[in-house]
């Protein structure tokens, strides 16, 4: 569930139409800024943002007046095909605004104005969340590299959702009597987070806020400098923020949000952290959204009957929710997107978003007697700054296990795991929702070892170079959750196919010949994956001489979940830190039986790595007629600075090269059968 709450209109939200009596005359001009941005001037650069001018005026109620100006100019092809159609979402039940203005300034001196028959209001494509979203699509008139568009527009309203796909704001053609409807449910308060870099290079951004003059905000910039200024007047303070010549950003794999990577200014007027969360307790509690009926009461009593502790009854309650509660977002009307459904409708309905997941929880903890439960706010994937403005993007759960001492939940995560709060959101930030008030907290980091995937290998080499063995995996908290999804998020037939392409690491020649897993359901038990092969012709055999790369060196556990920093690694330096799904540490132990007679003459060389960000080592022995395998790699951190990246490229390196080493063995002369290929 993921979303960064916005109060205002966020990037380009509405196509424009409306004309002016000036324009009407035909004496608008393009503005002079066009002329110094050119292809020549921004290599590389399909299209350049020359300005984009946010003002927003801020009642005391905390409803918001947006007027917004972006002018863009397209250098390429490709940036007028980027720019042909515009599609912007909002959310027609808490937002209105109106469109002002949207201009096609030619490159030989035309102006054109976008008809509002150019513009259509559709439903959004939905998908697992139907909560009735527009969006206007806007059919631009054919641009041409040299040409530019310019976006005006004024919005009024809130879109907040903790959810996927939240971000955005409103556009509802028409006009509104009614202002109530537009004021943030937090009443009184504003608050935006805004970043001042984007994936086109900036010319100019301004950032304006006017407020009552007795409704000071707080502000703090991050990852970069803004220029400012403030103001004020005998009714109002007026604070402004911009920032020039701002590059695109350039994209690297597995980087951090782009939150936590450019400029970024967040805002709030809420006082402090308790004086949010006690309205995120009561905008639940005062409305009795944890009730519960008699049915759940049954249902909770029923799925801890038996149970001892206050720990199994909770793990028993998460595992029933989280299977049985399905990730489906159904709109409750009022309210939707801040509070969290009642129980009983969670109950009744068996769907929701990971707020409406962590509610029903909530409700059965509180049915089995944990009274002292509450929603908590979160922010998977990201940071949440100091600063009480809404960042989050996800909720789970938080009972009071002991005076001032939480245990956090989270039902959305853990249908299929042994963890009831996932080791990849540690660390990560949250705010509970409670009747005195929370501060922001953090979950502590977990250590790499924690996260572990063990593969014990055991192997036989024939005398034809043919390779025979078994592969245990196991795994702990995070890993173990990721394997045990291999086999119980995939239909029956395609956990046979996932296991042969891990074993395709070893050759194009693997065949699996059969496979085993324990109950991948039972959470309460380690989860094991045992899988038998055989490769044809695996070592290259010259005579008495054998060349072979230890099975277990070949990593057979690559892929985008277990092993996602190797897809970080790509070039020689990075710009910004990388964002992986956890710490983690692999340990592979192997024993590969040699023919009678062979023995190891040359192991691969491996040269150890050791940092802040990671480490590996490898030592391939001799023990009689077997070659032994220990192999380490831990990947330390979950958010590795960018000034650690080399560290974890010569680790992520060192193991790549060791998979793709050879080991030397052979037969001594006189000693066990005539080797293959070798002359009678």
């Amino acid at each position: 569930m993921r979303q960064r709450t916005r109060i205002v209109a966020l990037g380009l939200l509405l196509a424009a139409w409306a004309t002016s009596a000036l324009w009407a005359q035909g004496a608008l001009k393009a503005p002079e800024a066009l002329k110094a941005v050119t292809a020549e001037a921004y290599p590389g650069a399909d299209a350049v943002v020359v300005n984009e001018d946010v003002h927003v005026d801020v009642e005391e109620s905390g409803l918001s007046h947006v007027n917004k100006t972006q002018l863009v100019k397209v250098l390429t092809e490709a940036g007028a095909a980027q720019f042909a159609t515009m599609r912007f979402d909002y959310d027609p039940a808490s937002s209105y605004a109106e469109v002002k203005g949207f201009t096609v300034y030619r490159a030989g001196g035309a102006v054109e104005q976008v008809p509002p028959e150019r513009v259509y209001d559709l439903p959004q494509p939905q998908e697992m969340i139907y909560w009735g979203p527009r969006m206007k699509v806007v059919s631009v008139p054919k641009l041409q590299p040299g040409d530019a568009v310019e976006i005006r527009t004024y919005s009024k309203g809130f879109v907040i959702a903790y959810l996927a796909g939240g971000d955005g704001a409103a556009a509802a053609a028409g006009a509104a009597s009614d202002n109530e409807k537009y004021i943030p449910p937090m009443r009184g308060h504003y608050y935006d987070v805004v970043l001042f870099q984007g994936d086109l290079p900036i010319v100019k951004k301004t950032y304006t806020i006017v407020l009552p003059k007795d409704k000071p905000i707080q502000a703090e910039v991050f990852n970069g400098e803004l220029a400012s200024r403030t103001a004020f007047d005998d009714t109002s303070l007026t604070y402004t923020w911009w920032k020039d010549n701002v590059p695109a950003i350039k994209r690297e794999p597995r980087m951090v949000e782009d939150s936590d990577a450019v400029t970024k200014l967040v805002l709030a007027t809420v006082k402090d952290w308790p004086e949010k969360s006690r309205w995120f307790y009561h905008v639940n509690e005062d409305v009795n959204t944890f009730a519960f009926n008699d049915a759940i009461k049954a249902k909770a009593e029923e799925i801890t009957k038996g149970l001892k502790t206050d720990d199994e009854k909770r793990k028993a309650l998460l595992a029933w929710v989280a299977r049985q509660i399905r990730y489906s977002g159904i709109s409750m009307g009022k309210g939707e997107g801040y509070t969290l459904h009642p129980g009983v409708m969670d109950f009744n309905d068996r769907a929701g978003v990971c707020k409406d997941i962590a509610g029903m929880l909530i409700t059965m903890f509180r049915a089995a007697g944990f009274t002292h439960t509450y929603p908590a706010m979160t922010m998977a994937g990201a940071r949440v700054e100091n600063l009480p403005a809404d960042q989050f993007n996800h909720c789970v759960v938080a009972t009071e296990i002991a005076p001032n001492q939480y245990k956090l939940y989270d039902p959305t995560w853990c249908p299929f795991s042994s963890e009831v709060w996932s080791s990849a959101e540690k660390p990560q930030n949250y705010v509970i929702g409670s009747p005195r008030g929370e501060q922001l907290m953090e979950t502590p980091p977990v250590p790499a070892s924690e996260n572990f995937v063990h593969l014990a290998s055991d192997a036989v080499i024939s005398d034809a170079g043919d390779l025979t063995g078994t592969m245990a995996i196991t795994g702990g908290a995070y890993s173990e959750t990721n394997l045990r999804w291999t086999v119980v998020n995939s239909p029956a037939d395609m956990v046979r196919g996932t296991f042969e392409q891990w074993l395709s690491a070893l050759s194009p020649r693997a065949e699996l010949t059969s496979y085993q897993t324990t109950d991948p359901v039972n959470v309460n038990l380690p989860f094991k994956i045992t899988l038998a092969y055989r490769v044809p012709g695996y070592a290259m055999v010259y005579g008495n001489t054998m060349l072979l790369t230890p099975p277990a060196a070949r990593n057979i556990l690559s892929n985008r979940r277990l092993t996602d920093f190797i897809g970080a690694v790509a070039g020689k330096e990075r710009t910004y830190d990388i964002f992986l799904r956890a710490p983690r540490e692999f340990t592979f132990e192997e024993t590969t039986h040699l023919p009678k007679g062979y023995r190891l003459k040359e192991a691969p060389k491996a040269k150890s790595v050791e940092g802040p960000a990671a480490d590996w080592s490898a030592a391939l022995s001799a023990r009689g007629d077997a070659l032994v395998l220990k192999e380490r790699l831990a990947v330390k951190e979950k958010i590795i600075p960018a000034a650690q990246y080399a560290n974890l490229k010569d680790a992520v390196d060192a193991m790549k090269a060791y998979g793709d080493a050879l080991a030397v063995v052979a037969r001594e002369a006189g000693n066990g059968k005539q080797g293959a290929g070798e002359q009678p």
